[in-house]
């Protein structure tokens, strides 16, 4: 059910952009929650924009290469000229991608809850506006739960994209879809974001976008709505993979 050698594959051919979109996604975060000029902006702009529109990059290129670019490229003809099933390949590559993701978004957890820990800022603060009627510091509970949230919704979005890789034998046709699928999401994320600051009419794009699901303002004003939020893109998620995974042990393949 699981492949090994595949997995290792996998790592030495995307660790470069993984190490890449990791260390700028990092420092992007202990740069806005330790500079005082910059904390202001941190669930404004970092937690707001960075915390999806970076992984959308790394799993847009990735998922399509685990798959799709395999096949169009003939190398897929080699992994399972091996005593490698089909299933075992889409399981290995779902392994890879998400754990990938959980990888990128605990290192960066760390860093932030370190940061935090020497340097702690208020919850008014990071949200960009001291008047707000709220107290107390940002705590390594909410880090946590914010991350979390994020990281369960770039997962739907990598199980979209993972989906089209496995649906399509032709990379063109893959990545079109998942990088038109991904660039309608992070636009529509922000211009929701632009409408929630206050200008008219914007907010209604958040319908069009699975990163509506992500609400970190409901982590940081302590009430759980995110909690059930995250139903819908684990929901998204599981079935994306479940058709990409089916459709690609059933389809005829350019072998």
């Amino acid at each position: 059910m699981f492949s090994l050698p595949l997995f290792k594959q996998s790592v030495k051919s995307n660790w470069v952009m993984w190490t890449a979109i990791t260390a700028v996604m990092s420092v992007l975060c202990a740069q806005f929650a330790v500079l005082e000029m910059t904390q202001n902006l941190l669930f404004v702009i970092f937690y707001g924009m960075m915390t999806t529109i970076l992984p959308a990059i790394y799993v847009l290129v990735t998922a399509n290469k685990l798959i799709a670019s395999q096949v169009d490229r003939g190398s897929m003809a080699y992994v399972l000229s091996t005593p490698v099933k089909r299933s075992a390949v889409t399981f290995t590559q779902i392994v890879f991608l998400v754990g990938s993701l959980v990888a990128m978004f605990g290192i960066e957890t760390l860093l932030h809850l370190a940061v935090n820990s020497a340097k702690p800022i208020t919850i008014a603060t990071a949200l960009g506006n001291s008047a707000l009627p709220i107290k107390g510091e940002l705590t390594s509970e909410m880090i946590v739960q914010v991350n979390l949230s994020a990281l369960v919704v770039c997962i739907a979005l990598a199980a979209v994209c993972f989906m089209f890789s496995s649906i399509f034998n032709s990379t063109k046709y893959s990545i079109g879809l998942s990088g038109t699928f991904i660039g309608v999401n992070i636009l529509a994320n922000m211009l929701s974001m632009f409408g929630s600051l206050g200008v008219s009419g914007l907010d209604k794009f958040k319908y069009l976008t699975i990163c509506s699901f992500y609400d970190h303002q409901s982590i940081l004003f302590s009430e759980n709505d995110w909690i059930t939020k995250m139903i819908f893109p684990a929901a998204i998620a599981i079935v994306a993979l479940t058709i990409g995974s089916v459709v690609f042990k059933k389809k005829d393949l350019p072998l």
